[in-house]
This record gives structure tokens, sequence and C-alpha cells, in this order.
């Protein structure tokens, strides 16, 4: 867990988590820094929204996890600024790809099986 000078938790942080609605400006950003010479690209994010989604819902989740507890997690979260159909869907989606004997160490390998983010 990251600290502030502040002492508050940085992972409470929702705005630095970007919302569906900024979702253009974002992947305009990173268009933009896929253009500039010495900068490389570390994985190809396929749907920026559900990629930021699933961030916010499992932000807090404690890894090492599997995929049910992951889909139980998600399922009893209040999500904050997704809407109940995005919450479905992103279930539906974890539910059909995530691996039931795979312990998952962070959010990052999550949305790799979902298939929001290749690497």
């Amino acid at each position: 867990m990251i600290m502030s000078s502040t002492g508050t938790n940085k992972r409470e942080n929702i705005e630095q988590i970007p919302k569906e609605e900024k979702m253009g400006g974002v992947q305009k950003a990173v268009s933009e820094q896929g253009g500039v010479e010495g900068q490389r690209k570390e994985v190809n994010v396929g749907d920026y929204a559900n990629a930021a989604s699933l961030g916010r819902l499992l932000k807090d989740l404690e890894f090492p996890t599997d995929k049910n507890k992951i889909i139980q997690y998600v399922q009893l979260k209040e999500p904050i600024n997704i809407s109940k159909e995005k919450k479905q869907d992103l279930i539906n989606t974890l539910q059909y790809n995530l691996d039931e004997r795979k312990q998952y160490q962070n959010v990052s390998e999550v949305a790799r099986a979902a298939g929001y983010v290749q690497q």
C-alpha cells in the first residue's frame, strides 16, 4: 500500500483511474506516446474502457487470488462510476476467460486473462 505525505492511501484516489467518458482522451494520449521516438509500449490495451473499469473494481482486492474469489468480489463490490450493465458484462467476461486452476497475482494478470490487455 502506498501512502501519501498526508497519510492517506493513494489507492483511494479514484481520479487517477480514467472514467468511461474520458477513454477517448486516454486512447489519444497513448497513441501519441506510441509515436514518440524512444517510447516503447509494454502492452497493447485492446479495450481501455473495460480495462479501466476492471481496475476500479479490483483495486482493493487482496492478491494472489483465484477466479472464484475474483468473481465473488466483483459481484459484491458497489461500483464507482460503472453502470450495472458494464459490471455484469465484466463478470460474464471473467467467468468465461479466467482459468479456475490459476492463482492471479495482480489486476494486470486478470486484465490479460480477460482479454482486455495483450503483452
